[in-house]
């Protein structure tokens, strides 16, 4: 285990930082925390609150503008009021509507601000086969690697080891675009931007405007979501890029790569932001917190790290036994990560060790009795509904305890295949999965009884 969870680092008059993990301060306050969902104790070393103040400074308007100013933001509060009016009609067919519209704009302002707990893990019923809709293309005869959905929930990105990407409409369940790969490609235009590898990552921008893709090589591609037309190619990764996000509060986009590094792009200007170092290993996956904070699976290091950009420091956790595989945003101060070793844990951002550990979440092997390796994780934003993946033919969806020391196991539902790729879509209303024969980052194995597919999953409530 290491000892330097928090390193800071003087700053550089060069854009590139370099998170150097040896000139360390840590502060250590040992806790022996038990963990009731599996009997484990964890040592748990906690990190002071003060350095995870999230308040952000308003700027001050001049007099000049003020009027106009106001007058907007009154038009755009009546829209917006208007706009819920309209759905809460639609949905109450009795009661008050101006106290839905109250519970409505409380939920959203706690939703932005990341501390909504959306209570619906026990309401959520298990799936029959009817809520299943398989969406399969001439396009994806390899394996699915990585799904991505627009932010309005309309449109579904899936990629795969053929290297072609497929945009699909989810109201209607159909194929609407392609972006084919090199060898497929006929124009020559848009043959030189085609991806010639296996792709790896895919993530859709908040406004809707950009798809970024990522594949073997070293080049992030970004294209329009709409016309799926290429719009730039981002260079700098000295290996291939394993995992792409977007920041929902900027247009920054973070990436990670098998080079060990984490690197920042804007894409309003189209340019290069830095580089963030501290990895020993391959980063295998990447994950926004909030505005300047970002997580990442070390892979083989066996470490997550939560970078914070603008104090030029980093966090270092440790819990898994083997490589890590993913790691995904729960809340503003809560993460998930599963691997090799079949563990989900659960984590918060003020201790280094996790608040929870689901040991063996997938079962034991039956061919070496080892724990199934885990592919995959996802969750409903700031809820407690937690789905994850592997390649034992289930899909197992967990509930998370309010207090964060505990995940309970809800149902499974068969899914055959390496779940490479799980998202939430419509607001939770669909589950959307990427299945494949082979794990995404490589030909460990092949389940020659899957299909390789886009799966669909409509989810209901009690």
């Amino acid at each position: 285990m290491s000892s330097n969870f928090f390193i800071r680092k003087s700053k550089q008059n060069s854009k590139r930082k370099s998170f150097d993990s040896k000139n360390s301060v840590s502060k250590k306050n040992k806790v022996n925390a038990q963990d009731k969902s599996n009997g484990k104790e964890i040592d748990s070393d906690e990190i002071s609150s003060d350095e995870e103040d999230l308040k952000r400074n308003s700027d001050v308007e001049s007099d000049e503008n003020l009027v106009s100013a106001q007058e907007k933001k009154v038009l755009l509060a009546k829209k917006y009021l208007e706009e819920i009016e309209r759905e809460e009609k639609e949905r109450l067919e009795t009661g008050d509507v101006r106290r839905g519209v109250t519970n409505r704009l409380r939920e959203d302002l706690l939703d932005q601000a990341g501390k909504l707990t959306k209570k619906v893990a026990d309401k959520l019923l298990k799936p029959e086969d009817s809520d299943i809709f398989v969406l399969r293309c001439k396009e994806h005869k390899l394996s699915i690697t990585c799904i991505a959905t627009s932010y309005d929930s309309t449109h579904i990105f899936s990629a795969s080891k053929d290297a072609n990407i497929v945009k699909w409409d989810l109201s209607e369940r159909r194929k609407v675009g392609v972006i084919l790969s090199k060898h497929l490609e006929k124009d020559e235009n848009r043959k030189q931007f085609s991806h010639n590898s296996s792709i790896l990552s895919l993530a859709v921008s908040y406004n809707g405007k950009y798809l970024a893709s990522s594949d073997e090589s070293t080049i992030i591609r970004i294209w329009d979501t709409c016309t799926l037309v290429h719009r730039h190619s981002f260079t700098g990764h000295r290996s291939r890029v394993t995992g792409l996000a977007f920041c929902s509060e900027t247009n920054n986009l973070y990436s990670c790569s098998k080079d060990r590094s984490v690197r920042i792009w804007n894409l309003d200007e189209m340019s290069f932001v830095e580089t963030l170092f501290g990895h020993q290993c391959g980063v295998t996956d990447i994950d926004v917190l909030s505005k300047d904070r970002a997580i990442t699976s070390g892979g083989t290091d066996n470490t997550l790290r939560v970078w914070k950009v603008q104090e030029e420091s980093q966090l270092i956790f440790n819990g898994h036994l083997k490589s890590i595989d993913r790691v995904r945003r729960l809340d503003q101060q809560h993460f998930l990560s599963c691997g090799e070793d079949g563990q989900v844990c659960l984590w918060g951002i003020l201790k280094k060790k996790p608040l929870c550990i689901i040991p063996e979440a997938h079962g034991l092997d039956d061919s070496n009795n080892q724990p199934n390796w885990i592919s995959s994780i996802s969750c409903l934003p700031n809820s407690d509904l937690i789905v994850s993946g592997a390649n034992d033919g289930h899909l197992r969806f967990w509930k998370c305890e309010e207090n964060f020391r505990s995940v309970l196991s809800l149902f499974s539902f068969p899914v055959i295949g390496f779940i490479n790729s799980i998202t939430f879509a419509g607001g939770g209303k669909y589950l959307v999965l990427g299945v494949g024969q082979e794990h995404r980052l490589g030909r460990w194995y092949k389940e020659s009884t899957a299909k390789n597919s886009v799966v669909v999953i409509l989810l209901k409530s009690r």
